[in-house]
């Protein structure tokens, strides 16, 4: 009856599977249309809100049941759906689905749509046919049309609430390098898996971009966060600007090691998925000279005017012996032995080995991976920092080959993981499994003949669910779960804001990058605002390469 959209629990299948999916319709009549199945009676809605599963709102004000056993409830929080034989109540709710989460009425159409009767009016949730693939390509007809600025990936702000029609503006932001990084891989992974020249041309494009970045600044080997045209006003976008030398651009500073890790991610993925010969010895080039300035500088990222940004430091005399750092060890040395093991493998020369035996036998670095990801106290739980943490495990993981290291640092991976694995990530799922995987396939410069890995060793499944369910619309809606009944005690994360025990599905959330809290409760905007999607498709297309979704 439901898509996974609307909680139909999807195991298994292939990118080419078709699949049927429900989504917001145009409405062009002004009542509910007559219902299949049975409409329920004042009786069963009261069994309904005080019996088990314990239903999201307390209030039952309608109800259908389908053929199939399938319950619809109409609250005051939205649209409750329970399928026979589940353990909880999915709830649909949020602009993304239903004009009002204050829901008076359902029905249910011979084409099996949805309708609500809504305090805002009538809504349509109508039936899809589609496969993953068909899904993804509309997400990155989305970015291509919509989400870049010179090559530069980012999100957008409109001006009419979930309307791409009334007009938007791609602003920068502290992070441009780094998001754009991100659908650099994503590309350069669809090439690997599909040979589709497409995809290479969009991800050279936007690598270009990422490279102006460090052309712009006029510092060999130091990268902007972001740039603008000069024509621009910089200081609406908050941070450190300057002008290029060519007086044609403004660049941001003060970059990151965020940025960083989005620069070798990108590096890494496109040498060994997409490159050319001439785009190899081009990569060469930025990968070197970003290298050896860390190099050059003692593991510190220096910008102007002549000192360490403020994220840049990765020096064993902070790492290991400043208390200030204690927090960022175990992250900022997983960064540099990734950032080194990705300058090895694509420039060569003894100067990143010896960096990298310095490290291991003089600092330690690999053995403060281990523990990397900080659990406590809750303030230090970062979820920022699991994005960073999983880019630069990627190409560690792949590049090292020495089996003690090796042991190492997939002790490190695997404790990340299993502490992340409650999220349901794929993309956190996927570089694990890669991780695993390398221990059969040696040569990260050709796609694996195989996947390698038992499935069972990672969320094969909750993986494919999660491509299922995650929604087109990446507009930035509000959620709010923070009244509903049903989601157990309750905490704080960093920001002081309420979070629950376990993550939802994430059509009942906050659509969010890989940096976001996933427990939040209560989060997102008016619909201003709408993500890129990159952080869908990349670990969609991660996936197809490693053959995980064959």
């Amino acid at each position: 009856m439901l898509s996974a959209t609307l909680c139909l629990l999807l195991l298994g299948g292939t990118s080419d599977e078709t699949f049927m999916t429900w989504e917001p319709a145009a409405v062009t009549v002004d009542q509910l249309p007559a219902t299949i199945g049975t409409k329920l009676s004042a009786q069963e809605l009261s069994s309904i809100a005080s019996g088990q599963p314990v239903l999201p709102y307390h209030e039952a004000r309608a109800g259908v049941r389908t053929e199939d056993g399938t319950l619809l409830v109409a609250t005051e929080g939205g649209l409750c759906v329970l399928r026979p034989g589940a353990e909880r109540w999915c709830l649909v709710h949020s602009r993304r689905w239903l004009p009002s989460d204050d829901v008076q009425d359902v029905a249910v159409d011979r084409e099996a749509g949805v309708w609500v009767k809504t305090a805002a009016g009538l809504g349509h949730l109508a039936r899809r046919s589609t496969t993953l693939d068909e899904k993804m390509a509309e997400i990155n007809a989305a970015i291509q049309q919509h989400h870049l600025r010179d090559g530069q990936v980012g999100d957008i702000s409109v001006k009419e609430p979930g309307n791409l029609d009334a007009g938007y503006f791609q602003h920068s932001s502290d992070n441009d390098g780094l998001w754009t990084s991100i659908y650099v891989a994503a590309e350069a992974f669809r090439y690997g898996a599909t040979g589709d020249e497409t995809a290479r041309d969009n991800a050279w494009k936007s690598l270009q971009a990422m490279m102006f970045m460090e052309d712009l600044t006029g510092i060999p080997g130091f990268v902007a966060r972001s740039f603008v045209p000069i024509s621009d006003d910089p200081k609406r976008y908050g941070g450190e600007w300057y002008k290029s030398a060519d007086g044609k651009w403004w660049w941001k500073g003060d970059t990151s090691s965020d940025e960083l890790d989005g620069h070798y991610f990108a590096y890494a993925v496109y040498y060994d998925c997409a490159a050319t010969e001439e785009q190899k010895k081009i990569i060469r080039g930025y990968v070197q000279r970003i290298t050896d300035h860390l190099l050059d500088h003692g593991y510190y990222y220096v910008g102007p005017p002549g000192k360490p940004t403020t994220w840049g430091v990765f020096a064993p005399e902070k790492l290991n012996h400043d208390l200030k750092w204690i927090a960022d060890r175990g992250l900022n040395s997983l960064e540099i032995l990734s950032h080194l093991k990705v300058a090895e493998h694509i420039v060569g020369g003894e100067r990143y080995t010896k960096a990298l035996e310095e490290l291991d036998q003089q600092h330690a670095y690999p053995i403060n991976t281990v523990l990397q990801k900080m659990t406590w106290p809750p303030e230090e739980v970062n979820h920022s920092d699991d994005e960073l943490a999983f880019l630069a495990y990627y190409p560690l993981v792949l590049y090292e080959h020495d089996p003690e290291l090796r042991k190492l640092y997939m002790a490190s991976l695997h404790r990340s993981f299993e502490i992340e694995r409650p999220e349901h990530s794929p993309l956190f799922n996927y570089i694990y499994a890669a991780g695993r995987q390398t221990d059969s396939w040696k040569d990260p410069g050709k796609r694996p003949p195989e996947a390698f890995v038992d499935p069972a060793s990672y969320d094969h499944d909750l993986c494919v669910e999660w491509f299922r369910e995650v929604p087109r619309d990446t507009f930035d809606w509000k959620v709010r779960n923070s009244k509903r009944r049903d989601l157990g005690v309750l905490s704080v994360n960093r920001f002081d804001r309420a979070r629950m025990q376990f993550v939802l599905p994430i059509a009942e959330r906050r659509v969010m990058r890989w940096n976001g809290d996933p427990y939040e409760l209560d989060a997102g905007g008016d619909g201003r605002s709408r993500d890129d999607g990159a952080f869908i498709v990349l670990p969609y297309w991660m996936g197809r390469y490693h053959r995980f979704l064959d």
